[in-house]
């Protein structure tokens, strides 16, 4: 599985492709830090998932989502948010975004999303 992940800070951009690198076998990770960025990443490989995070500094990740889905055979779309209310949710809805969450919901909620859309094996890890 490829998955790019969009997010305007350093720390936030690679914590999350380390996370899912660590959790996850047979994933190659991506990342992008603006849109612009991450329009051109589109362009060069077809990832599989593209994770944006909202809001970006440069523009909102909505309209970032709203591109992405208005390519042909666009990917699995998730939008990571601080804060949801119903605007975000409405918005999302009317982008195509297939699934949005609030990043204090992140471990908790994406791997089952992802298990759900894609047939995932976990790294096995051993107690010692």
């Amino acid at each position: 599985m490829r998955i790019l992940v969009v997010d305007p800070r350093f720390e936030s951009r690679w914590g999350l492709a380390d996370w899912l690198v660590a959790f996850l076998e047979a994933v190659a990770v991506e990342s992008a830090a603006s849109a612009a960025e991450a329009l051109q990443v589109l362009e060069r490989r077809k990832p599989d998932v593209v994770l944006v995070t909202h809001p970006m500094p440069e523009g909102e990740g909505l309209e970032l989502a709203r591109r992405i889905k208005e390519r042909p055979e666009p990917p699995v779309l998730i939008l990571l948010t601080e804060h949801s209310d119903p605007q975000f949710e409405a918005g999302c809805e009317a982008a195509g975004v297939d699934f949005w969450l609030e990043r204090r919901h992140l471990q908790a909620r994406l791997f089952g999303f992802l298990q759900q859309r894609f047939t995932l094996k976990f790294v096995q890890t051993r107690i010692a």
